[in-house]
């Protein structure tokens, strides 16, 4: 369903999966307000429902259905859907001081990506890192990603199971608590 007007995507076109049926809970206890807006959507043409909004964006191809991401995830900038995972792939192969699997994209006005990076970079190596992740989203995906966050290895929010919590690291990008990924130290008279 287009998640805006409430009616059918056309085929073969992007929306959140609405589902219904007798397995589906009647809501939320104690939450009346939630619970109207989560397993209380219609269609806006035959007011046809309930049905439960699972946040879920997908698209049906060949019969089959197929879930593309989550709608709280989605980032649109200039008019344009972009999926995080789209931009995490490409930001995370822009440069091999960026460590895999621990990148994060979120926002519309600023687009911000936070990338772990491994230790014992030196500062004028992670200051090109920066670039390059700019650069690589830029030519990948013709969005300008207004600021890069370094972030230490170890400290990307995730779940016990390894999964990227999206959410917990805009938060601590919000409330300033990221742990920065520092350059390593130069002992005097090195060569």
């Amino acid at each position: 369903m287009d998640p805006e007007t409430c009616l059918p995507v056309r085929p073969g076109h992007v929306g959140e999966i609405w589902v219904a049926g007798p397995d589906v809970t009647d809501g939320y206890w104690g939450r009346p307000e939630e619970t109207a807006e989560v397993f209380g959507a219609r269609l806006t043409d035959s007011f046809e429902g309930p049905f439960l909004r699972t946040g879920d964006l997908g698209v049906v191809h060949e019969g089959e259905l197929f879930v593309s991401g989550r709608l709280k995830d989605l980032i649109i900038v200039g008019g344009r859907n972009h999926y995080p995972q789209d931009l995490e792939a490409t930001a995370e192969t822009a440069h091999p001081l960026v460590r895999r699997g621990c990148v994060v994209a979120f926002g519309d006005a600023p687009l911000v990506v936070v990338a772990e990076v491994k230790a014992g970079a030196t500062e004028e190596q992670l200051a090109r890192v920066g670039p390059a992740v700019r650069t690589a989203v830029a030519a990948g995906h013709g969005v300008q990603v207004d600021e890069v966050v370094l972030i230490a290895a170890g400290t990307m929010p995730k779940t016990s199971s390894g999964k990227l919590q999206r959410r917990a690291c805009r938060a601590a990008y919000e409330r300033g608590t990221l742990t920065a990924a520092a350059p390593a130290l130069q002992l005097e008279g090195a060569s």
